[in-house]
């Protein structure tokens, strides 16, 4: 594939393809383990809390260390990770493909539709913080960008990712405007409809009735509420640039310029936290911070690069330890949808009840041992098949039929 502007720049010799693909699955299994530290809060009921229900569960000092734990190290960091890797695994996919002489766009789309698919019914169904529609929908206008330059990938990218959200804050504040609020008031309105009223802290109780119709209630208005957020955080232009990044990512390891070029993955690792330690660090020590506030807008996506250089920095040295990240991240969508099942299972009232009764050292607690689990179980999976179940359901649905 064209690799843009980077074709006469110095390298390393290249690794092997397996090699890329290997380390790739495991900075993917890496942001999975991220991903779930992150969404554990909100099936746990911690992420619906009142600060004074934070502060009768945990204390001031617990609700403090985690508000400053979670902001510093984990929120968005792990979601921009892994929206870079989708990018990434387009660019990898066509070049797989093309080399082939087979019509990647077309399976490319087919797959992203399969994607869609699965993706709304996990939104809809199941739990309304599912990442995989968006990820479908901006993917299906990823081929506009296919044949762009890295140098244009790259402006492009960091116009969505910093400059379209300060502007439409400073626009919509200008107007008065407050598209989200409309959403959230219309899921409101829903749940209502349904039989539940919601307000700012009754989520836990909703959650831990163990009835089957305020929990259908939560589901069917989760949507409108999660659209309502996306639009506050500005987070669909941000993933769009950061797809484009993965876009260039994903040339770099189809030519072999990564995992190898140690340069570029210590200049990315500096500059990622020059730029993003800053505010991340003022993310973390303001009160009452979120994903709409310049904080995160400035900090989230340069210290997530940074992130993903300090893991490939360290995979010559450390890849004994990283590699039981390539399991479970060959099994990305096979493990990214049981942890919602296992986290519904583990704390809502209609399993064992969990939610709004666990400290936040328990919640992390927990989370881990979910991903050790996984560990072991893609590990097991992968001896005897060659992807994980979704996986091969995806490709099924795919091709139509089952592929050779």
């Amino acid at each position: 594939m064209h690799n843009g502007d980077s074709d006469d720049l110095a390298r390393p010799a290249a690794a092997t393809a397996a090699e890329r693909i290997e380390a790739l699955d495991a900075l993917r299994g890496f942001a999975l383990l991220g991903i779930l530290l992150a969404n554990i809060l909100y099936w746990s009921g911690w992420g619906l809390m009142s600060e004074a229900q934070h502060l009768a569960l945990a204390g001031a000092d617990g609700a403090t260390w985690q508000y400053r734990f979670h902001h510093l190290l984990i929120d968005g960091k792990f979601y921009t990770l892994f929206s870079l890797l989708f990018g990434a695994g387009f660019a990898l996919q066509l070049a797989r493909i093309e080399g082939r002489g087979g019509n990647g766009l077309a399976i490319y789309r087919r797959r992203v539709l399969v994607l869609l698919g699965i993706g709304l019914i996990h939104s809809c169904l199941i739990w309304d913080g599912d990442i995989l529609t968006l990820y479908a929908l901006l993917g299906l206008i990823l081929p506009l960008f296919i044949r762009w330059s890295d140098a244009r990938l790259a402006i492009t990218a960091l116009i969505l990712i910093f400059a379209v959200p300060f502007a439409g804050v400073a626009l919509f504040d200008a107007l008065g405007w407050a598209p989200h609020t409309a959403l959230y008031n219309l899921g409101d309105s829903v749940a209502l409809a349904l039989g539940t009223r919601l307000t700012e802290d009754n989520g836990v109780a909703v959650l831990a009735s163990g009835r089957w119709d305020q929990l259908a209630a939560w589901i069917i208005s989760g949507p409108i509420y999660a659209w309502g957020i996306k639009l506050e955080s500005w987070r669909i232009p941000k993933v769009l640039g950061i797809m484009l990044l993965g876009l260039i990512v994903g040339r770099w390891f189809a030519g072999g310029r990564l995992p190898g070029d140690r340069t570029l993955l210590r200049r990315t690792l500096l500059a990622g936290l020059l730029l993003g330690l800053p505010p991340t660090l003022a993310y973390a020590f303001m009160p009452k911070q979120d994903q709409a506030d310049w904080s995160s807008l400035l900090g989230t996506v340069p210290m997530a690069l940074a992130y993903g250089a300090a893991f490939l920095l360290a995979w010559p040295h450390a890849r004994r330890v990283q590699q039981l990240f390539v399991a479970p991240g060959r099994m990305a969508l096979t493990n990214y949808l049981s942890q919602t099942l296992i986290g519904i299972v583990l704390f809502y009232g209609v399993g064992f009840g969990l939610v709004g009764q666990v400290k936040p050292l328990g919640i992390y607690a927990i989370a881990l041992g979910i991903f050790a689990v996984q560990i072991v179980f893609s590990r097991w999976w992968l001896a005897r098949h060659a992807m994980g179940p979704m996986e091969r359901l995806w490709r099924n649905l795919t091709y139509g039929r089952r592929p050779q």
